[in-house]
């Protein structure tokens, strides 16, 4: 008796899982991780940089996003966040630009050429590099 209550049990709960199977939906997989060309990437960090309504919070919040990256962000992104901490008036910002950039550079060839790419800006917003405050 008890063997034939486990076999309608079990055929029951077969049953049950085959029709709940056959109710959902097939798995669709999704692929989160899309391929970015390098361009996309640069005209999406510029855009967000180039928002008037940014304040110095989502500035910061942006800068710590870019700089997650394995890379030293475009001379163009960082353009845009230098035009984007002075909008806010954060020269402590600007400063830590300069010391994240030197952070990412493998060597001190690296960090100065890019500092060297952003002497227009530097000019323009009359910024100070860490070396030129001694830190």
């Amino acid at each position: 008796m008890f063997r034939s209550i486990a076999r309608s049990a079990t055929t029951t709960t077969r049953v049950a899982l085959q029709a709940a199977a056959a109710a959902r939906p097939a798995v669709v997989a999704r692929g989160y991780a899309t391929e970015e060309s390098e361009a996309d990437f640069d005209a999406r960090w510029i855009e967000y940089f180039s928002d008037d309504s940014l304040t110095s919070r989502e500035i910061r919040r942006g800068l710590n996003d870019v700089f997650a990256y394995d890379l030293i962000p475009d001379p163009t992104i960082l353009t845009a966040a230098f035009h984007a901490t002075r909008r806010v008036n954060d020269f402590p910002t600007s400063v830590r630009i300069f010391e994240a950039i030197k952070d990412k550079s493998p060597d001190d060839a690296t960090y100065s050429y890019v500092v060297d790419q952003l002497n227009p800006v530097i000019t323009e917003l009359s910024l100070s590099t860490p070396e030129q405050l001694g830190l």
